[in-house]
């Protein structure tokens, strides 16, 4: 492509003049006069036009506008199968579907979408886990390095206490040990070339999914987040199916016993070990898994937001009591599950239903946070206090003691949140240092539930039925009421982004 847009309409009557817009709706460049012309006519005046220089940035990023099928220009989108389609693809495929719109008005608020959201977390965890990796090899590049050191030492100390007629099994030994590390490396070496060229390409996508949010059109961010979510989701799987059967390899020597009393009858200076052990090292998934949702601005219906029922399965209690407070979603997909009316266990569901395991705790939960695959925060309600804890060893980590009931408690960016009666909600760090406290309307009672996002802060008011929203420091943004909640006490909120869901 010659480095100068020319002008569509220009062109089309033989004359040759520099773009200085261009039309995302049109997918062609205008000059000056023939934008002017553009944005004056009826039918394109609300096109949206950007500069040459903006277009440069997105025109390699991967958003087909056109049907696979039919090569027609999409036009609609169908709820029913997420999918946007062309005039050509209703009859043929969508004439029984009940629910198609418009593109434009599906792609509405596009970049303040969760699915660009999710994209962009999507891309940011995948590159965290890729670093992990990569980190992870290099320091098993070094373990390495330093096995074969330790061995070639010992090697070196053996061949010190005999004579040259050991020369030749020396180098022998040392040959063998040179090529079983040299395969080793070789082996790492193929992992990590493949480590840092996924990387690469979820960094060129990252960097396309940056400048589509920034210049690009709502149409092209919604179609774009779906076309590059199907990407990212094919790296993903990748480096997943990589890193689940990883081979690591430990270097080790055994010293031929009769090596210095038996110089003449032994053959050989010793054995080099390569210890190979599988490992799986951990994919920690980015919570995508969800429709889009556009973020509702205040004061307008949250009528467009729809949810979609993804489970649903029997909490095995066999004394039929029941009475679920709280939940979490670890990394692999299980779910926490506080039973208020059980003692002393969080239950583990697999996401199919199963039931995993009742985990023990110290006394009767009333809510739990997940940090990550190892570790959550319990409240412990009317006992007056709260605990960090391995659920893996069932390790006490930190905690912290209130002078009254501690109730609703999330987790956001290193720091735990928890509802305390009188007090409000109180920011703590990882050790149970205070940070912070929002006193006000969070202090009195009635409010029980605490949920968190990257910059906002929502708790339910069971006496009045209320969902409130603040921001990090106790700002407030909207107050959600509906009658209709007729026993908030009992909803667990939690947040996808700025948009709530009722569970």
């Amino acid at each position: 492509m010659s480095s100068n847009i020319l002008c569509g309409p220009c062109s089309h009557v033989n004359t040759q003049n520099i773009a200085q817009k261009w039309c995302t709706n049109c997918e062609e460049g205008f000059c000056a006069d023939c934008e002017q012309v553009h944005r004056s006519m009826k039918v394109t005046r609300d096109h949206t036009l950007i500069s040459t220089d903006d277009y440069r940035k997105i025109e390699n990023v991967p958003v087909n506008l056109k049907c696979d099928a039919h090569g027609k220009k999409f036009d609609l989108y169908c709820k029913n199968h997420d999918v946007a389609i062309c005039v050509v693809c209703v009859p043929s495929l969508h004439k029984h579907c009940s629910d198609v719109i418009s593109l434009d008005e599906a792609a509405e608020n596009a970049k303040r979408s969760t699915a660009l959201e999710d994209l962009e977390d999507s891309i940011k965890v995948a590159l965290e886990n890729l670093k992990g990796f990569i980190n992870n090899r290099n320091q098993a590049m070094k373990n390495l390095k330093i096995e074969e050191q330790s061995v070639r030492k010992s090697i070196s100390e053996m061949r010190a206490n005999v004579n040259k007629h050991l020369d030749e099994l020396e180098n022998k030994m040392l040959d063998d040990l040179s090529q079983r590390y040299e395969n080793c490396k070789s082996k790492y070496g193929e992992v990590q070339k493949y480590l840092n060229k996924t990387e690469k390409e979820i960094k060129l996508l990252q960097e396309q999914t940056s400048q589509m949010k920034l210049v690009g059109s709502d149409l092209q961010v919604f179609l774009g987040t779906r076309q590059m979510n199907k990407l990212i989701h094919n790296e993903v799987q990748s480096v997943k199916l990589m890193t689940s059967t990883l081979q690591d390899y430990k270097i080790g020597v055994e010293i031929h016993q009769g090596i210095t009393s038996l110089l003449e009858n032994v053959d050989n200076f010793g054995k080099v070990k390569v210890e190979e052990n599988t490992i799986s090292l951990p994919f920690k998934d980015a919570k995508v898994d969800q429709a889009q949702i556009v973020h509702t601005p205040i004061g307008q219906s949250f009528d467009r937001t729809m949810l979609q029922l993804r489970q649903k399965f029997q909490i095995k209690d066999k004394n039929n009591n029941t009475n679920v407070r709280g939940c979490g979603i670890l990394p692999n997909s299980h779910l926490l599950i506080v039973n208020y009316n059980k003692n002393k266990v969080i239950m583990e569901y697999s996401d199919d239903g199963r039931h995993i395991r009742d985990i023990p705790v110290s006394d009767k939960p009333f809510d739990l946070a997940i940090i990550d695959s190892d570790r959550i925060a319990v409240s412990y309600g009317g006992n007056n206090y709260m605990e960090i804890l391995n659920i893996n060893n069932k390790m006490v980590l930190a905690k912290v003691t209130f002078r009254l009931s501690c109730l609703g408690i999330s987790y956001q960016n290193e720091n735990i949140y928890i509802l305390v009666t009188s007090e409000g909600i109180v920011e703590m760090d990882m050790s149970g240092k205070r940070l912070r406290t929002i006193g006000g309307k969070y202090a009195k009672g009635g409010i029980y539930h605490i949920t968190t996002t990257n910059d906002r802060i929502y708790c339910t008011d069971y006496d009045n039925k209320l969902v409130y929203c603040c921001s990090m420091t106790g700002e407030d943004i909207w107050t959600f009421t509906d009658q209709a909640l007729v026993n908030a006490r009992e909803y667990q909120l939690m947040a996808t982004r700025t948009c709530l869901l009722q569970v």
